[in-house]
């Protein structure tokens, strides 16, 4: 069976109702359309410097990344920046890690200017726990939950194998080095241009030239490049390229950077990540992204390394918030598809809205009122909200809605 969560990026769906609405909302609409990947919008704009949103995807036609949905369509660049700028367009997929740069918003849309992906680590896999749904990559650990998203032909961690290539996006704990994965992919070394990690610098050594990030000890010996005036430390969160080498020991960096922030003023910003630097609660950094909190509530017991959802405005390279979130990757996964029915089957009781295979069996929620599964066929456009299926394929529809 197909994997609904991975189908190309085509059309246009959904927003989410909750914190993860949409970061899976888009999970299974990775066919068409588009989901929201963490959190509520900041307030409407009128006008301005425009918006920005980081985080995982969660829908796809127009693009919706925490709770905005941006049409893609009009994004004069979409690249992933760590393959050379490879043009990302109509490849974009469920659970990937962006940077959306926008118009200022009308509700909860926006016109994008350009979008850039970021995956956080790239290398084979060393071993696996499949009991703590766990594997182990250039000396990281991946961190497998019920979010976490295969791509088309992965049926879950029992399909990969050590010294599989991996590519995997998600959320860095830079006090574990543990990486909770939004997505991942299997790729073919002949394919891969270089390895790469994102990670907090310890046990650096600027005598022997080597660091390490998680158990992974790093060569930054000549030639490397790193721009001029960036001084490695101890506590420095960075994004490294490695050779793409199958070798044990010491690896080769051959690029690295200091994890970017977004400098341009943005009426309008959100950010889902962890908190990867910590003064107070309300003065931490998400991503590396300075967040000033002042005044507004946070959750209670705030630390490094939660994972969190900040919204508000971007100010002199500092993200000004509105409203702060702590989230829970383990949350139930809730979508949301919006579409024409296709290959409706009722004796399965299926059909596929948006590339995605949504299951009825169980549905008793049908809107408005006097409607039914016998209304349902195909061309006919409908709304579904529901979950994933154990196995990630299929969305198990809670609520059908005609429109």
């Amino acid at each position: 069976m197909k994997n609904v969560l991975n189908t190309p990026v085509t059309d246009g769906i959904t927003r989410r109702e909750g914190l993860l609405l949409t970061v899976l909302g888009s999970a299974m609409a990775l066919a068409g359309c588009g989901g929201g990947g963490g959190g509520g919008s900041a307030g409407v704009s009128s006008g301005g410097t425009g918006s920005f949103s980081s985080g995982p995807i969660a829908g796809f036609g127009s693009i919706i990344v925490g709770g905005i949905r941006f049409e893609d369509a009009t994004a004069s660049s979409i690249l992933d920046v760590d393959d050379d700028n490879r043009d990302m367009r109509g490849k974009l997929k469920l659970g990937m890690m962006v940077r959306v740069k926008g118009k200022p918003k009308n509700g909860d849309r926006a016109d994008a200017d350009s979008i850039e992906v970021r995956s956080e680590l790239l290398g084979p896999i060393a071993s696996i726990d499949a009991s703590a749904k766990t594997l182990v990559v250039l000396g990281q650990t991946v961190q497998v939950t019920t979010t976490t998203i295969f791509e088309d032909g992965l049926t879950g961690l029992p399909a990969l194998a050590v010294n599989d290539i991996v590519e995997v996006h998600g959320f860095v704990d830079p006090v574990t080095n543990r990486l909770t994965a939004t997505r991942v992919e299997r790729k073919l070394l002949a394919s891969v241009k270089a390895f790469k990690l994102q990670g907090t610098i310890s046990a650096l050594d600027t005598t022997a030239k080597t660091f390490k990030i998680g158990t992974l000890t790093i060569s930054f010996a000549a030639p490397v490049d790193i721009p001029a005036g960036l001084t490695l430390a101890n506590g420095m969160l960075v994004r490294v390229r490695l050779e793409p080498v199958l070798t044990s020991g010491t690896r080769k960096a051959l690029k690295i950077r200091q994890v970017e922030v977004e400098v341009e003023d943005r009426d309008e910003a959100e950010i889902e990540g962890t908190i990867t630097a910590f003064t107070s609660s309300s003065k931490f950094s998400v991503n590396g992204q300075p967040v000033d909190a002042t005044g507004v509530t946070v959750p209670a017991g705030l630390k490094l390394g939660d994972r969190v959802e900040v919204e508000g405005s971007l100010v002199n390279g500092v993200l000004v918030a509105k409203k702060v979130e702590r989230e829970d990757e383990n949350d139930p996964l809730k979508l949301e598809l919006h579409g024409a029915i296709g290959s409706l089957n009722t004796t399965a009781k299926t059909f596929v809205l948006r590339g995605v295979t949504v299951d009825y069996s169980t549905t008793t929620d049908f809107r408005p009122a006097g409607k039914t599964a016998a209304d349902l066929a195909n061309g006919v456009s409908v709304e579904v909200k529901g979950v994933a299926s154990a196995d990630g394929t299929q969305l198990k529809a809670a609520r059908i809605s005609f429109e």
